[in-house]
């Protein structure tokens, strides 16, 4: 039965190694605090292709379908300027905020989006109109639109023939 309890904990210890879970650090030393974003962090693009291998609006995993036209261009800056004024609600109960935001975006983001506190929200209004950053063309574009606090990014998609947001990010204005 010994032998059965240390082969059960060296396995146990192994797999942990494995994936990433084995202590680290010295004993006794207290982990870092470490505190997630007040609002989903946008994909530069940067990076390595998403894990599919695809380009956003573009399903290659069989479906027979012919593929669905790239939304008209014109209809890109409208849905941005929707998510913004809804993103920079932040008076707004979560479930109230979450449903305007969610309505203009896909589905994988608007999962993010539910983490987010609406209160936290650093923006209380949209005070201009938004300018491509990337103009519409092949099925994505950002736009910037900016608020009382700093400039809101927004990443859309064109997705079954019509535009939506995929991801966003904010950057503060400096005050003097």
């Amino acid at each position: 039965m010994n032998r059965q309890v240390h082969l059960a904990s060296g396995l146990v210890f192994a797999a942990m190694w494995a994936v990433g879970c084995a202590p680290t650090g010295d004993p006794g030393v207290p982990a870092p605090q470490r505190s997630g974003p007040v609002y989903p962090i946008a994909d530069t693009g940067d990076g390595p292709p998403s894990p599919a291998g695809e380009q956003p609006g573009v399903d290659d995993h069989g479906d027979d379908r012919p593929p669905v036209a790239p939304p008209p261009a014109a209809q890109a800056a409208p849905v941005a300027a929707a998510f913004a004024a809804a993103w920079a609600r932040p008076d707004l109960p979560a479930e109230t905020w979450w449903r305007g935001v969610a309505s203009r975006c896909d589905e994988g983001f608007a999962h993010v989006l539910r983490t987010v506190d609406p209160a936290r929200v650093p923006a209380t209004r949209v005070t201009g109109r938004p300018v491509a950053k990337q103009a519409p063309k092949n099925g994505a574009a950002v736009y910037e639109v900016t608020t009382d606090s700093g400039t809101l990014t927004v990443r859309l998609a064109g997705v079954g023939g019509r535009w939506v947001v995929t991801g966003n990010d904010f950057t503060r204005s400096v005050s003097r």
